[in-house]
């Protein structure tokens, strides 16, 4: 049998993977230093992948690599985060449009599954909210069938979501949230985008208007 060699782009892509999920999660947050050594160590992998990741990451505006070779999570500014909104609003309003005319039976189920584990979390536990609304979103917007547009949301997710969970998220009332995401279900159970897309905008600005707020 031919088996074949695991090269150090596959094992960079892993941990880049990893390393863009964890601050998706606000497993790490703004500011947060970390190391290259930390990572080596966390992951079990040698300095090579991850410095490499962190070069990759640093290019998004996702870390930064200050001149004594500190890492930190970047931190937005207010201007910096309506960008990225903007943005936002743009990229997945377009996956939600695609994805409503290629909605089928599984994947309604799926996304009616990704909001009630999200629901579940909802007030309870923040960090695990915040994976289950990235889940009840990705479940639509995977839909749309275009790897590249979700590439690019979830190079902005992981740098705005680590914003959410600190100040969107803990210690506050998610029954609009949660009315929003119930919104977008129904719309896209139904085909109906433009009722969808509602639904998705009110949920970001809405959780923007809370955020900017606390920004420089």
């Amino acid at each position: 049998m031919a088996i074949e060699k695991i090269s150090s782009v596959t094992l960079r892509q892993k941990v880049y993977d990893q390393l863009r999920a964890s601050i998706t999660a606000a497993e790490l947050l703004p500011g947060q230093t970390i190391s290259l050594r930390g990572l080596a160590d966390e992951f079990g992998v040698s300095l090579l992948p991850v410095r490499e990741a962190v070069w990759q990451l640093e290019s998004e505006k996702i870390l930064v690599v200050e001149s004594n070779k500190r890492i930190q999570v970047n931190q937005l500014t207010r201007a910096e985060f309506e960008e990225v909104l903007n943005l936002r609003l743009l990229l997945e309003s377009e996956a939600v449009d695609k994805a409503c005319q290629r909605h089928t039976k599984s994947s309604i189920s799926r996304v009616k599954r990704a909001y009630l584990a999200m629901e579940k979390h909802a007030g309870i536990n923040h960090r695990n909210y915040i994976k289950k609304n990235d889940e009840f979103h990705h479940s639509i917007y995977s839909c749309a069938q275009s790897p590249l547009l979700m590439d690019l949301i979830q190079r902005l997710l992981a740098r705005v979501n680590p914003y959410i969970y600190l100040y969107a998220i803990e210690g506050r009332d998610l029954t609009s949230a949660l009315q929003c995401h119930q919104d977008m279900l129904s719309g896209f159970a139904a085909g109906d985008s433009g009722k969808t897309i509602a639904a998705l905008h009110r949920d970001l600005t809405d959780a923007a208007r809370v955020i900017v707020n606390n920004l420089q």
